[in-house]
């Protein structure tokens, strides 16, 4: 898989609960921002766009809001505090991936064990329909 390049999150995985246990769903993006009844704050991460850079490094963007005082997102990247990647739009986390035995690793980051056993915190990212599978995201090709 080619995976280098911009990539935008096109399906969540969904949990709901019923007397029936847990169930869990992929939901397209379009439908889940879509739906009134769906938070504002819990669709801000699906308008991320995510880019696979060549050094390996993952970024995961937001789009600047239309909003945003320019003299304010100067001053936060003047400080550090944001950093801008080149299409502009805001970083607002960091990974890293890397070729394993052939396979394409992604650095969650999250740190823990099982059993007393430490336990990676790198996965390996699959294909899925076209699609990048990425914990509980899909990613499509931007």
């Amino acid at each position: 898989m080619d995976f280098i390049g911009k990539w935008r999150i096109d399906e969540a995985l969904s949990f709901t609960t019923s007397d029936d246990g847990v169930k869990q769903e992929w939901r397209k993006v379009a439908d889940i921002l879509a739906d009134e009844s769906v938070e504002e704050g819990d669709k801000k991460m699906l308008r991320a766009e995510v880019s696979f850079k060549e050094d390996g490094r993952v970024q995961w963007c937001l789009p600047v809001p239309d909003d945003f005082p320019k003299e304010e997102l100067d001053e936060l990247v003047a400080s550090g505090e944001f950093t801008l990647a080149e299409d502009g739009k805001i970083v607002i986390e960091e990974k890293q991936w890397k070729l394993e035995d052939g396979k394409l690793m992604y650095d969650t980051g999250i740190k823990g064990e099982v059993f007393g056993e430490e336990v990676s915190s790198w996965t390996e990212l699959k294909e899925e329909n076209g699609l990048m599978e990425i914990m509980v995201y899909r990613l499509a090709r931007v």
